[in-house]
């Protein structure tokens, strides 16, 4: 092998290396515009999902309960409980009834290191989705692990645990999250959001009720806030700040649920 032809050769590996490159720095940046997707891929292995669930009754073999939204295609394969609700995949068992307020120490550790969804137990794919309240848009953490976006949507719209909530639900997207384990249990730390859902009553929430209902949840805040320092009043402004960029841009009506 001559000398012109090893030239020829270094010429064309370096060609190709920069339009990999470059290539990889175009996807990263197509990758930073656009929003995330209302869904990764669509669930089709539901029966996978089932067979990790405690027996219930099946999906198709009892009806839902009347007035919840379309279900998700992940969700279908879940047992439903005596109320007609889907079984998320997290609940604690106590004998024959769910219990929604706990979470299976089994299962939650599944969703942890197998990044599972913790409402239809399927694997997540690059976004993950969190059911939050809006104090937790403030300090960015979650006692739950995270959904798929449309369970997530599903969820906030739906769950019986959260129609009992006082104020606005909302779904927060996002790519990444770290666990951590302190005293009261494991919380979740989310990263940026890329999409905000707001919901209350069922519907998507306006601004105003999303203002009225993040207002409601800050004095708290500020008190716990005040009674450590005046360094940690001004740290909780930033944040307060910073999670009301995330409200809905309008308020002169409900938002309508579009199909996804």
């Amino acid at each position: 092998m001559n000398v012109d032809t090893l030239g020829y050769l270094g010429t064309a590996t370096l060609a190709l290396g920069c339009a990999a490159w470059t290539a990889i720095r175009a996807a990263q940046h197509f990758d930073r515009l656009f929003p995330a997707p209302a869904n990764d891929a669509s669930g089709f292995h539901g029966g996978a999902a089932a067979a990790r669930l405690p027996h219930g009754v099946s999906m198709t073999a009892s009806a839902l309960r009347h007035g919840l939204p379309e279900l998700p295609q992940r969700m279908r394969a879940l047992p439903v409980d005596s109320r007609g609700y889907p079984v998320p995949y997290f609940a604690q068992r106590d004998g024959c009834e769910p219990d929604y307020r706990r979470c299976d120490s089994e299962k939650l550790a599944a969703c942890v290191y197998y990044k599972r969804c913790c409402i239809c137990g399927e694997q997540l794919g690059q976004y993950k989705a969190f059911v939050i309240d809006a104090l937790s848009a403030v300090t960015r953490t979650s006692s739950m692990p995270p959904a798929h976006i449309e369970c997530a949507k599903f969820a906030a719209k739906a769950c019986p645990v959260i129609e009992k909530r006082i104020g606005v639900s909302l779904v927060w997207v996002a790519r990444s999250y770290e666990s951590e384990q302190l005293d009261g249990g494991l919380i979740f730390r989310m990263a940026e959001a890329e999409q905000t859902f707001w919901y209350i009553d069922g519907r998507r929430a306006n601004r105003d009720e999303v203002r009225s209902s993040f207002e409601d949840s800050l004095p708290a805040l500020y008190d716990a806030a005040c009674a450590k320092s005046a360094a940690a009043v001004l740290e909780l402004d930033t944040m307060v700040a910073r999670a009301t960029r995330c409200f809905p841009p309008h308020a002169a009506a409900a938002f309508v649920e579009q199909p996804v």
